[in-house]
């Protein structure tokens, strides 16, 4: 569904960031010849967009209806973990998400599905007013943050829904995550032709979308919770991890780790770490590879969200942070490299 009206000063400024990411990584591919020829890479982006993009879409879509059933029932312990599959499916779509960049009216849609650091409200609150208020809930969830699936954990893990009004906000707060969904879904199968029809701009799109997440995902979700982050220094807190309340943040972790296997080291398909392969020495994406593999089996190692005093927590931050130096220093600057020694040929 479109959305019309004037842009927020937030959305501008993303625009533009978005804008000039593209613009570099767009002349960084501009004069990249393909590795054999367009057929190759062309099937590379449609696995991507079939294997990874679309399909996660569709778990998601399978776990919201699991829930769904399980909330109708009041089964508590089985929503709980059906929450979890749902945390895990949302992480991936979120991970590799690229539809902002097709069209623009979707760039904030995954903002009304998760505000894990967006804005500074107390959504808890406003929630336990909901739950006391006369008013429909219709009315008491006006706003998009409490129909979040950061809503949807507390009312899950923090109230009782065999409750009938709680049971009701658990349940509208899901089908709104739904709406959004399908929105998501509908507008991905719509935009596969635009996005194949320029295959430049396509893989500035996918190595941008890479590269974004890395930041947050070392900085947000391990450093600030363990107490290494400039703005957290020597201030370790559990607390400030994702899904805190659920201890569903290390599933998170795991489920955006898992999403950059799928794209960039998956066995079952050529994926676009093959594709980056080919148009470097590889020497970086085969070290970024086994920082990925090393931070997968770490993640594990990391039980009931207790990452401060957890000794593999430091060394997952450490494999993270080289996944995102190598993504956006050293694998950017051999692609520009290749770029320009392809131009100088006239190839």
């Amino acid at each position: 569904m479109k959305r019309s009206g004037i842009l927020s000063t937030g959305k501008l400024i993303k625009n533009l960031l978005i804008m000039t990411i593209l613009l570099l990584l767009s002349t960084v591919f501009v004069n990249a010849k393909e590795p054999n020829d367009d057929k190759e890479n062309k099937q590379i982006l449609v696995d991507l967009y079939e294997k990874v993009i679309i399909n996660d879409v569709n778990t998601m879509l399978k776990d919201i209806d699991n829930l769904k059933i399980s909330l109708k029932k009041k089964d508590v312990n089985s929503s709980k973990e059906l929450f979890s599959n749902l945390v895990k499916s949302w992480k991936k779509v979120e991970t590799f998400y690229i539809l902002g960049d097709l069209n623009e009216d979707f760039i904030d849609t995954p903002r009304y599905i998760d505000i894990f650091h967006n804005g500074n409200e107390d959504i808890t609150e406003q929630l336990d007013l909901a739950i006391k208020s006369t008013d429909t809930i219709r009315i008491a969830l006006f706003k998009n943050s409490t129909k979040s699936i950061n809503a949807l954990e507390y009312i899950l893990f923090a109230k009782d829904i065999k409750k009938e009004r709680i049971n009701k906000i658990a349940l509208t707060i899901l089908n709104k995550i739904a709406f959004h969904t399908n929105e998501i879904k509908t507008e991905y199968l719509a935009q596969k032709t635009n996005f194949l029809k320029n295959l430049k701009k396509a893989n500035a799109i996918t190595i941008n979308a890479i590269i974004q997440n890395t930041y947050k995902l070392k900085e947000w979700r391990v450093a600030d919770v363990i107490g290494i982050s400039k703005k957290f220094k020597d201030k370790a807190d559990n607390s400030r991890a994702e899904y805190f309340l659920s201890k569903n943040s290390s599933n998170a972790i795991e489920a955006i780790l898992i999403t950059y296997k799928n794209i960039l080291n998956n066995n079952s398909y050529e994926d676009y770490g093959d594709y980056l392969i080919k148009l470097t020495n590889g020497k970086e994406m085969q070290r970024l590879r086994v920082a990925l593999n090393n931070s997968i089996a770490l993640i594990k190692e990391i039980k009931d969200d207790d990452f401060i005093n957890n000794k593999s927590a430091k060394e997952l931050y450490e494999n993270i942070n080289t996944i995102h130096v190598i993504l956006f220093v050293e694998m950017i600057e051999e692609l520009s490299i290749h770029a320009k020694i392809l131009d100088a040929d006239g190839d």
